[in-house]
């Protein structure tokens, strides 16, 4: 009865944060398409250049408590007065690194060129890092009470979908998508806060030293992990603008996008298997979960491989023609990144193996970086594609010796 009434949490979960990425690939495709025709290319370029920016600064921010925190709350979510005491010391800390990746985002702002051109949409754009500081998807995924991640979401994307039809109508707008974009991420912030208090009872108070402390520890490893992560992730549209220019990071963009909707559905569901796994360590069910996910994703990315073009000219108009042939690239990155998702904290990080999950990404971004300072002479968009493929083998394979262990461990239990 009771593993029957996980399983039901589980899926309900599942359905919550599926509910938010089902919102985040509708209600961008219905504004991508207008943004891409109206911008033009090298604008568009621009806004995802901050967008990157802006992600980055997120991993510092964040400094890994959606993982270290999440699992923290899970563990003591009957005990209101420990959670009051994470919640405290975590705001604290993230409001401290607030004022240092603003400060960051200043010096970039006044010392590189690329940036400096179009200081103003970078600063327009901080709001988002200032929504996200105070919007706690942790404390909701630790509760095991997604639906709330997902009114905050809706209403996040909602607020952004509807002002870009009021606000831009010329190429000469686009410095005011990162605007709206803040907007949307600082109403998620205030709401997130009022639901946290509301419904759990959560309030803000000053926490002691050792109390930050403790989280600081216990989210190191966590923060290198997805400080590595970004790094070859996140930030590649800003490589591409600074080494290619605009123009190529609106191409690489919009086939980032159409291959951030391929994979959008295996995040929730890797998200909500997470704290379940935590508690229950239910193999069998994790190995149903895992094949499904691959025999559905071999599905999607066949599909978007052979029909890459008609897909980006019918969502993004002419002048996007490379964007296609780039989306074939990440059509074989998806077939990789999505099964080293899962081998990731649902298995690895759930049975005591999160060294294997953090440090396979730090030893794929330190190659990753290695490899772009040989080859950035030469760079071209399908060169990042292909580094892209080859640093999420590297990851994979480093996750896999983690299994393998795992799995020898219980064979002779």
């Amino acid at each position: 009865m009771k593993k029957s009434i996980l399983k039901n949490v589980l899926v309900k979960n599942f359905l919550a944060l599926s509910t938010i990425q089902i919102a985040n690939i509708i209600l961008p495709f219905i504004t991508l398409p207008y943004l891409a025709r109206v911008l033009g290319v090298s604008n568009y370029g621009v806004v995802f250049m901050v967008y990157s920016v802006m992600q980055l600064l997120f991993v510092l921010n964040d400094y890994g408590f959606n993982l270290s925190a999440t699992k923290e709350v899970s563990n003591h979510r009957l005990d209101i007065r420990k959670v009051n005491e994470i919640f405290s010391s975590i705001i604290s800390i993230k409001i401290v690194l607030l004022l240092i990746t603003f400060l960051l985002l200043a010096i970039l702002g006044f010392t590189v060129p690329i940036i400096s051109e179009h200081r103003e949409a970078y600063f327009l754009g901080f709001g988002m890092v200032i929504g996200q500081t105070f919007t706690p998807i942790w404390l909701f995924q630790g509760m095991e009470r997604m639906k709330y991640i997902t009114i905050v979401n809706l209403v996040s994307k909602l607020t952004f979908t509807i002002l870009i039809f009021v606000v831009i109508n010329s190429s000469e707008d686009y410095i005011f998508v990162p605007l709206l974009y803040s907007i949307g991420f600082t109403l998620a912030g205030f709401v997130s806060i009022y639901l946290a208090k509301k419904e759990f009872g959560v309030y803000f108070s000053i926490p002691k030293w050792f109390q930050i402390k403790e989280q600081l520890n216990n989210s190191t490893q966590y923060f290198l992990s997805r400080a590595s992560i970004a790094a070859y992730t996140s930030g590649n549209n800003f490589i591409v603008g600074i080494f290619l220019g605009e123009y190529y990071a609106g191409i690489f963009g919009v086939a980032e996008k159409l291959y951030t909707a391929m994979i959008v559905v295996y995040t929730p569901l890797s998200d909500a298997i997470y704290p379940f796994m935590v508690k229950k360590r239910d193999m069998e069910l994790f190995k149903k979960i895992f094949v499904g996910v691959i025999l559905v994703n071999l599905t999607v990315l066949t599909f978007t491989y052979f029909f890459s073009g008609e897909i980006v000219n019918i969502i993004f108009g002419d002048g996007y023609s490379e964007s296609a042939e780039l989306l074939k690239y990440f059509c074989l990155l998806a077939f990789v990144i999505v099964p080293t998702i899962f081998i990731g904290y649902p298995l690895l990080g759930a049975f005591g193996y999160e060294k294997h999950a953090n440090y396979s990404v730090v030893a794929g971004s330190i190659i990753h970086f290695l490899v772009l300072l040989i080859i950035y002479p030469y760079l071209t968009i399908y060169l990042m594609a292909l580094l892209l493929i080859l640093t999420q083998v590297i990851v994979f394979s480093v996750r896999m010796h983690g299994v393998k262990k795992l799995i020898k461990i219980n064979s002779l239990k």
